[in-house]
């Protein structure tokens, strides 16, 4: 449906800058008014989104008849590739490099299914295509969620997902997506589940010899030994992959917060102090911090399964109802508004990329001048994913 260039975009004074182009085919004439549709609310949803794990929209237009989405360009590579050349090699990816990937990618699944409309309402996103491919490793440790292509959200105007069409890769489906049932934030978790068990294992938990058997064995989510497979490389982790590959959407964790929660404290069991972070302070810190919120979580019991957050800083600028109603043309007028309005890509500042860090000392002068790179996963994930990423490019030249 479409290719992914990378592009210079120009502008005053010298500004250049690389993005990454997708380009889309054009569509068959009969099938323009629900393509444009769809890729119009792919930039609208893209718009909305400033988060460091989510990959920033920039632009949304077409010429000559051909539509494109300009995106932020992340230098590093797919997480596909990594889990490609270390099945190859039959090497194994650092444990600790897979928890601290799944924790990052919770983070951003958190933010996009907590957006909300102008009136505080969740717009119920579901990314349903976590992959992989979908799924981009910055060389400066920062991981990102890209592609919310066919992303479902309460916006959506009928034509999302036809009757009977089942979107997504049979790979990674969850067992109500292969099923053609109700989904919710936590058929991503599934997905995240299944994930986590192929960075640890390097293999695919339910790849079966067809498409067919696959998404069969999906339904059936029949983990078999997958839990104490991954509790002998990560103690403790069994129990989180049972929980993340429920068949049931109400049995597995409420949202990812809890999963991040769960696995940042198993990754800090993999890290000796002051292995990756050099400041042992702000490792405490943070694991105060994460005692702290686990004892809310539990005191606080159950809640709703969808999880809103009344201010995350995103608005549609219209209601609902409105939304729905909308014809392509109104469509394209929010999407550029959002896109334009102030902060739409305020994630730009944050993530401005300051050098890799190097391996071994990590000292503060080491640290990017931001926020952001103080953060001890982050930094840990820089370390242990430039030493993989750097043998990757050795073992590909090979």
């Amino acid at each position: 449906m479409a290719r992914v260039y990378r592009a210079e975009k120009s502008g005053d004074m010298g500004f250049s800058t690389d993005v990454a182009l997708k380009v889309v085919m054009k569509p068959h004439p009969r099938d323009d008014s629900e393509f444009v549709k769809l890729l119009t609310r792919e930039a609208l949803i893209g718009g909305l989104m400033s988060h460091p794990n989510i990959v920033r929209t920039q632009d949304f237009s077409q010429v000559d008849g051909h539509y494109y989405i300009a995106m932020e360009c992340v230098e590093g590579s797919a997480l596909e590739r990594l889990l490609r050349v270390a099945a190859r090699e039959r090497d194994q990816v650092p444990p600790v490099l897979a928890l601290d990937v799944v924790q990052q990618t919770c983070r951003g699944l958190s933010y996009a299914h907590s957006l909300c409309d102008r009136d505080g309402r969740a717009l119920g996103i579901i990314h349903r295509d976590i992959k992989p491919g979908n799924i981009l490793l910055s060389r400066h440790g920062v991981v990102k969620i890209t592609d919310f292509g066919i992303a479902k959200a309460a916006v959506e105007t009928g034509v999302v997902t036809a009757t009977n069409v089942v979107r997504g890769t049979p790979l990674y489906m969850s067992p109500e997506q292969a099923t053609g049932g109700a989904m919710d934030h936590r058929s991503d978790l599934f997905t995240v589940g299944l994930i986590l068990y192929e960075l640890l294992t390097g293999r695919r938990l339910f790849e079966m010899k067809d498409i067919v058997s696959t998404m069969e064995s999906i339904a059936r989510a029949q983990i078999g030994e997958a839990p104490d497979e991954v509790d002998e490389l990560v103690p403790g982790l069994g129990g989180v992959l049972r929980r993340l590959l429920q068949r049931k959407p109400f049995d597995r964790y409420r949202d990812a917060d809890e999963v991040e929660l769960v696995v940042a404290e198993l990754a800090e069991a993999l890290s000796p102090p002051g292995e990756f972070l050099g400041e042992s302070s702000l490792r405490d810190s943070l694991r105060a911090l994460a005692a702290a919120a686990a004892e809310s979580l539990h005191a606080a019991g159950p809640r709703e399964p969808v999880v809103t957050e009344s201010d995350t800083g995103a608005r549609i600028p219209v209601d609902l109802e409105t939304l729905n109603r909308m014809n392509v043309a109104e469509l394209r007028e929010i999407a550029d508004a959002t896109l334009a309005a102030p902060g739409a890509s305020s994630a730009v500042d944050v993530l401005s990329p300051p050098p890799a860090f190097p391996e071994g000392d990590l000292g503060p002068e080491d640290a990017a001048e931001t926020e952001l790179y103080l953060d001890p996963v982050i930094r840990r994930t820089s370390v242990v994913l430039s030493r993989v990423l750097k043998n990757l490019d050795e073992q590909e030249l090979t």
